[in-house]
């Protein structure tokens, strides 16, 4: 058995990868964009443009303490700035634009904002004008921005050219489609980070295709179409080794992780293609027989989205930004996609359960489920009862977050909700 193989052996039986389309449709640009100021970790920009502004795509609008910038994803005037819920459920400020027919900023011209001339920018200054965070600078779960200097050499690369989640494909229609880039991205790592071991995940079926493309250097490592399988905080020790604590960023173990498409962010970035402004999302659910993968700018609306696709927002009574099994129910069609959103999935009524029995019957599933061997009803139940304390000791900051506990629980508790709470409370 291979080392790939005997790394990803089978771990029973979960939610199947549907078929996609094999190609990425382009989203109009939308009438109005809605760009929050702030990017994972919550870090805040702060607001270079206020309302009435006019603005240019590709402009900076947003600066972070350390250098990171936020861009206008369309040309436009700046209505207003106001406070927004995120699709991760984060309240922040954001920049509205109304669409209008200005040219983009060219380059040079964002260079000169920024304050350095591109030729005499570094590679970090390149990524952080240009909206690319670097993984090596990146925030990680409830931590805030640093500089690289404070971390450890990166000895570990771990590219994900497959989507964590059932039913969403950009990244791995991304590594179809550019693949060559991709492979000008690689050498750029290597020209970074000499002394580290660059690994790419593909999906199973796409693993030989992609080692014979990308030729040595990079280990690549196929994964069967098993949400267990995809799971990242499991999926990045089992490749490098290292064992990273889920509350911990990967930075300061010396692992970088980074998505094909930030990777091809990255490649514009250092060559002065242009900044980080548009995202793939797939888009796909219940009534969906086959997920299609849309460009988008960053901002827009989800609502934009379906109605370009043709779907009628109003036949779908559940809205997730994210896949099935770790998507995020929105409040609103009017919620913003950005740099961080993956997937839309679309619930109709007849897939939400009608009858809904919070009690736990201790029937063991969730725990049996569970990747990482947690007491999932255990803890669940003392965090329900406010007994934090005693629910530690069961070691929750271990979850993964995964959401197959939720997806197996009879009485359709919010395990992973409740999880995530006793996480997140000090004391």
């Amino acid at each position: 058995m291979s080392l790939i193989a005997e790394v990803f052996r089978p771990l029973g039986h979960v939610p199947k990868f549907t078929e996609c389309h094999d190609d990425i449709s382009t989203v109009v640009e939308p009438d109005q964009v809605i760009i929050p100021l702030e990017y994972p970790g919550q870090v805040l920009y702060k607001p270079l443009v206020q309302a009435g502004d006019r603005v240019r795509k590709n402009q900076i609008i947003g600066r972070s303490t350390i250098g990171n910038c936020v861009h206008a994803s369309v040309s436009g005037t700046v209505r207003e700035i106001k406070a927004i819920w995120t699709a991760r459920s984060f309240n922040v400020p954001a920049v509205v634009i109304e669409r209008d027919d200005q040219p983009p900023l060219e380059v040079n011209e964002l260079f000169n904002q920024y304050g350095v001339s591109f030729q005499r920018a570094t590679r970090v200054q390149r990524q952080m004008a240009l909206g690319v965070v670097s993984p090596w600078t990146m925030p990680g779960k409830f931590h805030h921005e640093e500089s690289v200097e404070d971390f450890p050499e990166v000895r570990q690369i771990v590219i994900k050219g497959a989507n964590e989640e059932p039913s969403i494909f950009a990244f791995e229609l991304l590594l179809r489609h550019r693949v060559e880039k991709v492979a000008v991205g690689m050498k750029m790592l290597s020209a970074i980070a000499p002394n580290a071991a660059i690994w790419l995940t593909t999906p199973g079926n796409m693993a030989a295709w992609t080692r014979e493309r990308l030729g040595g250097g990079v280990n690549v490592a196929g994964i069967p179409d098993n949400y267990k399988h995809r799971i990242e905080r499991l999926v990045v020790p089992r490749l490098t080794g290292v064992d990273v604590p889920n509350l911990v960023p990967y930075r300061k173990m010396g692992v970088a992780v980074l998505s094909v498409e930030y990777l091809l962010a990255m490649v514009d970035a250092l060559d002065g293609a242009g900044p980080f402004v548009e995202k793939h999302v797939t888009v796909a659910g219940c009534r969906i027989p086959r997920p299609t993968t849309v460009r988008v700018p960053i901002g827009t609306p989800i609502k934009a989205v379906l109605r370009k696709l043709a779907l009628d927002e109003d036949n779908h009574v559940r809205l997730l930004v994210g896949g099935p099994m770790k998507g995020i129910a929105q409040y609103s069609h009017e919620t913003p996609l950005t740099k961080s959103s993956h997937g839309v999935y679309l619930m109709p009524e007849e897939s939400i359960p009608k009858d809904i029995n919070l009690t736990c019957i201790n029937c063991g599933r969730c725990t049996r489920s569970c990747p990482v061997n947690l007491q999932v009803h255990l803890i669940n139940r003392y965090v329900e009862y406010g007994l934090l304390a005693e629910a530690r000791g069961y070691h929750p900051e271990a979850c993964t977050e995964c959401g197959l506990c939720a997806y197996v629980c009879p009485s359709h508790r919010p395990l992973v909700q409740l999880i995530q709470m006793c996480n997140q409370f000090d004391g």
